[in-house]
C-alpha cells in the first residue's frame, strides 16, 4: 500500500566540481528533474528515468533515496527500503533517508521498531530544527504497529478479519489504512491475544462471494465461520475494516464487497441485518464462549473525504442488530449512524481502529489483566479519545458505540 510517510518532492542531484563523472551525473540530473515533474501522476515512468540516472550517477545517495520516492508512491514497500539503504550506505549522513526509512518500518510486518526509533532519533541529531523529523520520532513512540507479546493461549479462538481496501468499480474509493489495520489487528490477535494463526481467516479485498462464503446468507447461516467454531469452546473474533453504505431507499446498513455496485447496494452489498442473523444462529447452534465483532466502517453514505453515495446526503440510520441480543456478544463500531469514520493519516491507520489498539498495548504493557470491552470503551469515549481526535483532526464528531456484553475479555 501506499506510504503517507513520504512527501513526494524529489530531492535534485546536487553536483559537485571533485565527481570525476560529473558530466554523466548532469544528465543524471537532468532525467531527475523529467521525473519530478511526472511522479505524481506516472510514478512508474518516473521510476525509469530515475533508474537511468542511477546507471550515469550510481554513487549518488540522492538518487537512491529519489528511487525510493517513486517506489513507494507503487505500494513497493521492500523495494523502497532498499534504495533508502542504498542511499544511506553511500552517505551515512543522510538524515532524510534515515528519517524515511524509519517511516517504513511500521509497514512492514516484520517492522523493528527499536530500528526505526534508531534511525529517528539520527535524523533529529543531524537537524535538530526540522519540524518533520522531530515528528517522526513523535509518531513511532505512539506507534501501535508493534503489539506488546502476552503469554495468553487460547488454542480454540477463531477469527475472521477482513480489509477491503481496493474497490473494483471507479465510483468507490479506496478505503485507504484498511489493508494495515487488518494486517496490525492479526498481529495483535497472534502476538498479544493468544489466537493461533491457523484459526485466523484473514483476507483483503474480499468480494460479495467471499462474504456470503464466510458468513453464510439469508438461507444457510453455516459459512466457513461456523463450520471452525468448535462447540461451547471457541472465543469468537471478526474484525472488518473497509466501506459500508446504506440502501437509500431502506436505510438498512450493508458491508460493502470489493466488487459491490454502488447504484444497486442492495443486491450487491451484504446486508448488516444478515450477518447479525447468522450470529445469532452460530450462537444458538454452538453456544462459543464469546463473540467479538469490531466494525471499523460508517453506514452514513459518506467516507472520510465526501460522499461514497453520490447525490445523496448523509443519511441517520437506526438498526436493530440481533447479535446485539445474543448472550454473550459485544459489537464494537467505529461510530454513529450518521457518522463519517476517520482516517488517522500520520499512523497509517483508521482512527477508530488506531485507538482500539492503543488501548489495548497501553493496558497489556501497563500490566492489567483481563481487559473487557467495557475497558476499551472507556478510553475510546475518553477525554483523549477518537471523538477529540476527530475534532482536532476534521472539526467533526465521531463517536465510537460498545454494545452488549461489555464484561467480556478482550485480553485475558
Amino acid at each position: 500500500m501506499k506510504s503517507p510517510f513520504f512527501s513526494f518532492v524529489l530531492m535534485l542531484l546536487v553536483l559537485t566540481a571533485s565527481l570525476a563523472n560529473a558530466k554523466d551525473c548532469a544528465k543524471a540530473a537532468k532525467l531527475t528533474e523529467e521525473a519530478a515533474e511526472i511522479a505524481s501522476k506516472n510514478p512508474a515512468t518516473a521510476e525509469k528515468k530515475i533508474r537511468q540516472a542511477i546507471d550515469l550517477c550510481e554513487t549518488s545517495s540522492s538518487l537512491h533515496f529519489n528511487l525510493a520516492l517513486v517506489l513507494a508512491q507503487q505500494n513497493r514497500t521492500a523495494d523502497a527500503e532498499t534504495a533508502l539503504d542504498r542511499s544511506l550506505e553511500l552517505n551515512p549522513k543522510n538524515a532524510k533517508a534515515m528519517n524515511e526509512l524509519a517511516r517504513l518500518y511500521p509497514l512492514k510486518p516484520d517492522g523493528d521498531l527499536a530500528r526505526a526509533k534508531e534511525l529517528a532519533g539520527k535524523a533529529v541529531y543531524l537537524e535538530p530544527a526540522n519540524r518533520e523529523f522531530r515528528h517522526t520520532l513523535d509518531m513511532l513512540n505512539d506507534s501501535v504497529d508493534f503489539p506488546p507479546r502476552t503469554t495468553a493461549n487460547r488454542p480454540d479462538a477463531v477469527a475472521v478479519v477482513i480489509g477491503n481496501r481496493n474497490y473494483k468499480s471507479s465510483l468507490l474509493p479506496a478505503v485507504a489504512y484498511a489493508a494495515q489495520d487488518a494486517i496490525t489487528i492479526k498481529k495483535y490477535l497472534t502476538e498479544a491475544l493468544g489466537f493461533k494463526e491457523n484459526n485466523i481467516v484473514f483476507m483483503t479485498d474480499a468480494s460479495y462471494v467471499d462474504l456470503i462464503r464466510l458468513f453464510g446468507d439469508a438461507n444457510d447461516h453455516k459459512g466457513i465461520l461456523y463450520n471452525r467454531v468448535r462447540k461451547e469452546r471457541s472465543d469468537v473474533f471478526i474484525y472488518y475494516s473497509g466501506h459500508g453504505a446504506p440502501d437509500t431507499n431502506t436505510k438498512k446498513p450493508y458491508l460493502i464487497p470489493s466488487d459491490a455496485d454502488p447504484a444497486i447496494i442492495k443486491i450487491t452489498g451484504y446486508p448488516l441485518d444478515t450477518f447479525y442473523d447468522n450470529l445469532a444462529k452460530l450462537e444458538i447452534d454452538k453456544k462459543p464462549k464469546s463473540i467479538t465483532v469490531i466494525l471499523d466502517a460508517c453506514f452514513s453514505g459518506g467516507y472520510n473525504d465526501g460522499m461514497l453515495i453520490k447525490n445523496a446526503s448523509p443519511i441517520f440510520i437506526e438498526t436493530s442488530t440481533p447479535a446485539l441480543t445474543v448472550r454473550n456478544a459485544v459489537v464494537l463500531t467505529s461510530s454513529k449512524g450518521s457518522q463519517i469514520s476517520s482516517w488517522y493519516n500520520d499512523q497509517n491507520h483508521g482512527l477508530f481502529t488506531y485507538y482500539f489498539l492503543k488501548t489495548l498495548k497501553n493496558d497489556i504493557e501497563s500490566g492489567k489483566k483481563g481487559v473487557t470491552a467495557r475497558d476499551v470503551e472507556k478510553a475510546l469515549l475518553g477525554s483523549d479519545g477518537v471523538n477529540d481526535h476527530a475534532w482536532r483532526l476534521y472539526n467533526r464528531d465521531q463517536e465510537p458505540q460498545v454494545v452488549g456484553n461489555k464484561d467480556i475479555v478482550l485480553v485475558p
